[in-house]
């Protein structure tokens, strides 16, 4: 890792034309990366297509409440609230 010598930012990988720079989000600055140092800015882990897959059906999955659950929560919320606020009064 290499942190940006005017403003102290996490410097990022950025491929410039056919180069790969480390630049700072913040202010712009730029260096040129060196072949040991991009090795140690590649991506080492793989993910699987299982894996992937997984994911991606965990994403579309949505809770459904029924009226009294939603009332539950809310009357729980609430409480929680209440109880937090006499805590800090």
């Amino acid at each position: 890792m290499r942190f940006c010598p005017k403003d102290g930012t996490l410097m990022v990988p950025y491929k410039k034309d056919s180069v790969t720079v480390l630049k700072c989000p913040k202010c712009g600055y730029e260096v040129k990366l060196t072949e040991k140092a991009r090795d140690a800015y590649r991506q080492r882990a793989e993910v699987s297509e299982e894996k992937k897959r997984g994911i991606m059906i965990a994403e579309e999955k949505r809770m459904e409440y029924d009226q009294e659950e939603m009332e539950e929560l809310r009357r729980q919320l609430l409480e929680n609230l209440q109880e937090s606020e006499r805590e800090t009064d």
